[in-house]
């Protein structure tokens, strides 16, 4: 089974149906972290964040549900419009990330979901408070890495990093290091960000997000065909997580924007 950043076997087969108590006939009490799962893998992730939430406000330390109630505000932020409205899900979603980073360190579910929800809030972010962003993804991304060098979330957290900003204009990239001394903004290039991303979609071929990811970078590049052969991947399989509906949708409009049937 491939190393990936998402939920376990047992997650994935959904929550157990409560079984009756022997002597009073009552339900057993659902378990909300599973609950929580299985409602952000059937695409309801506002009741999974208000469950979250509850959960947090009941046991403030319980870093499980505070990475989880990242992961459900970071889903629901890419699919708003604007920055500003991504931003109002982005914002607390660090918060929650940081708090659980702080309780359980060590977990890479924890450093994962910080990684990818400071990395989404420095796309729409001032360049100063990007910087430091930035900085933060690169550290997580290598900090995983170091635990598990096939970590696919991690090496797509990174190429998606190195493309993001290799996309800025060489002049805001050149005022950036200079100004800012950031050493995470040394370390970009199109070579890194095409070997990481290659990288996450080997180590989790199953993933449409890392798919999409490579497809986009081909596409930036001018290396159509093998765009095309990422984007039929994305589209060939199956729906898993919330977000792969809409990386499939933009998958099969740009191979009709270039007339090559999916």
């Amino acid at each position: 089974m491939s190393r990936s950043v998402f939920p376990t076997l047992l997650v994935l087969l959904g929550l157990l149906a409560a079984a009756p108590a022997a002597a009073s006939g009552q339900f057993m009490e659902l378990d909300p972290i599973a609950e929580a799962d299985r409602l952000y893998l059937a695409g309801h992730l506002a009741p999974a964040l208000d469950l979250l939430e509850r959960q947090i406000e009941a046991d403030s330390a319980d870093a499980a549900a505070l990475w989880r109630a990242a992961r459900a505000a970071v889903v629901m932020g890419i699919a708003e419009e604007g920055s500003r409205n991504q931003n109002l899900w982005l914002d607390p979603a660090i918060g929650w990330a940081n708090r659980a980073v702080e309780l359980d360190p060590h977990n890479l579910e924890t450093i994962y979901w910080r990684g990818v929800a400071t990395g989404r809030r420095a796309m729409n972010a001032a360049p100063s408070y990007a910087a430091s962003l930035v900085q933060v993804v690169y550290d997580d991304a290598h900090r995983i890495l170091a635990a598990d060098s096939l970590h696919a979330g991690a090496h797509n957290m990174l190429g998606k990093l190195n493309y993001e900003i290799m996309t800025v204009s060489r002049i805001k990239r050149l005022i950036a290091r200079t100004f800012m001394g950031n050493d995470a903004l040394d370390d970009m290039s199109w070579e890194n960000a095409e070997y990481h991303l290659h990288r996450a979609a080997e180590a989790a071929p199953e993933t449409v997000l890392f798919h999409f990811d490579l497809a986009q970078l081909y596409r930036r590049r001018g290396r159509r065909d093998e765009a095309v052969d990422a984007y039929r991947r994305v589209l060939a399989l199956p729906a898993i997580h919330p977000v792969d509906a809409g990386y499939q949708a933009q998958a099969r409009a740009q191979l009709a924007d270039w007339d090559v049937p999916g």
